[in-house]
């Protein structure tokens, strides 16, 4: 702890002796913790209290993680805010991320977690006594027009004044950074030369918004694209409030660069329904995907194909030559896939060594599809340097149209059912060889 003030941690945690692990741990680091025993606990307890940080474990009784963040935001807002979550919760790192949290970290089995919080704490707290004298800079800024300069200059962000016509009176060295433009460049020119008009069009606020017209605004978070002198854009965000002089009313606006964040949250979102050893789509995501393409089919009367794919002898393979190969196996599949199917055929893991292949508008052709991905994986030497024996594919076939009465469920599980058919010729005739 770099704070010489007390600062205490409520940590909401279900399982009596990992709760006991984190206080140890973080007891070690200088930080007193109290535990809740679940959710709404937690919420009373914090009510109760005065915390500087919470730690909140997603997978509790009476009230999960994500919910203790909404009632929490409903009450007045959060300190602070740390989500703890299993291996493969990337969505819910997400969500939470999306109510407030300031950061999360995964329990791994090996409680290599526990090292990991201190420094988290360590940085939320930074970011957090950035904000708030972030804050403090923009009270400031509104009090004269010296002292806003004294402070604008010295900040990491944009901060550019405008008149009542949204026209630019003060710029920065924040604004040139991250724009590109000297002073001589931008005084007296409209702030929505600055904009992407086109992404204010789709997205909104439209561009009409930014017309201030001597009224007073305090508008926070607006997300944008920003346009550089050299033409390329920029992802900021936006905060527009009024201060008045002897002159009358002038604006202010503060842009931050937010690219690093924004890859963040992309980053998030791919982990969220990608598979994290193959790099392709995953169980999780494949409801909605599943939907949203029976109803293009319904739509433009197009027929889907299905491949229901096994690898033959994977247990072989593991127990023979130790997992990390039947994982390279795995990604070596997923990529031979992709490469044999078209760039509009869909794959998924469907779970261990199964995979799925959905095929848009395929029009008797699942099988000719079958037939190429079993004559590339013949043909292939990717899997020669790792086996001693070829892999091969036990693959399920079945179609559907606009006009087939069966369920998403059923059209699977025949596809399912015709993988184990092949799977058993396949192993019948690769039986002499194991």
């Amino acid at each position: 702890m770099t704070d010489a003030s007390p600062l205490r941690i409520l940590y909401m945690e279900d399982d009596p002796g990992l709760a006991r692990l984190v206080q140890k741990r973080l007891r070690r680091a200088g930080y007193p913790v109290d535990v809740a025993e679940d959710g709404q606990q937690g919420v009373e307890q914090f009510q109760a209290g005065d915390y500087g940080v919470l730690i909140i474990d997603q997978n509790m009784p009476v009230y999960s993680g994500l919910k203790v963040l909404e009632v929490l935001n409903e009450q007045g807002g959060l300190p602070p805010t740390i989500m703890l979550t299993g291996t493969g919760s990337e969505e819910t790192a997400v969500e939470a991320m999306k109510l407030g949290a300031s950061d999360y970290v995964v329990k791994d089995t090996d409680g290599g977690f526990l090292d990991l919080l201190p420094p988290v704490i360590e940085r939320i707290l930074k970011q957090r006594r950035l904000v708030e004298e972030r804050q403090k800079a923009e009270d400031a800024l509104r009090e004269s027009e010296s002292r806003f300069r004294a402070v604008a200059e010295t900040a990491v962000d944009a901060i550019i004044s405008i008149d009542k016509y949204g026209r630019i009176i003060f710029w920065n060295r924040g604004a040139n950074a991250i724009f590109g433009y000297e002073d001589d460049d931008v005084l007296g020119r409209p702030l929505t030369m600055l904009l992407n008009t086109a992404y204010h069009e789709k997205h909104g606020p439209n561009m009409d918004f930014f017309s201030v017209a001597g009224e007073p605004r305090a508008d926070r978070g607006i997300e944008s694209r920003g346009l550089r002198r050299d033409g390329t854009e920029v992802p900021i965000e936006l905060s527009l409030s009024n201060w008045q002089t002897a002159r009358g009313t002038f604006y202010t606006v503060i842009v931050r660069d937010i690219t690093e964040r924004k890859v963040y949250e992309d980053k998030l979102a791919r982990m969220a329904h990608t598979d994290a050893l193959t790099g392709t789509f995953n169980r999780h995501y494949l409801d909605g995907l599943l939907e949203s393409e029976f109803n293009r089919a319904k739509r433009y009367n197009h027929p889907i194909g299905f491949l229901m794919i096994d690898v033959n002898r994977f247990k072989q393979i593991n127990d023979q030559f130790g997992h990390n190969v039947g994982d390279e196996v795995l990604i070596g599949i997923s990529k031979q896939l992709v490469e044999t199917l078209r760039e509009s055929d869909i794959v998924v893991r469907y779970g261990g060594d199964e995979f799925l292949a959905i095929l848009p508008e395929t029009n008797g052709e699942t099988e000719i599809a079958r037939d190429r991905i079993i004559e590339a994986m013949a043909a292939t030497e990717r899997f020669k340097h790792m086996l001693d024996f070829p892999v091969t594919l036990s693959i399920g076939c079945a179609h559907w149209d606009p006009q087939d009465p069966r369920t998403i469920d059923r059209i699977l599980k025949d596809a399912d059912e015709e993988m184990y058919k092949a799977k058993r010729i396949n192993h019948a005739q690769e039986a002499p060889h194991t």
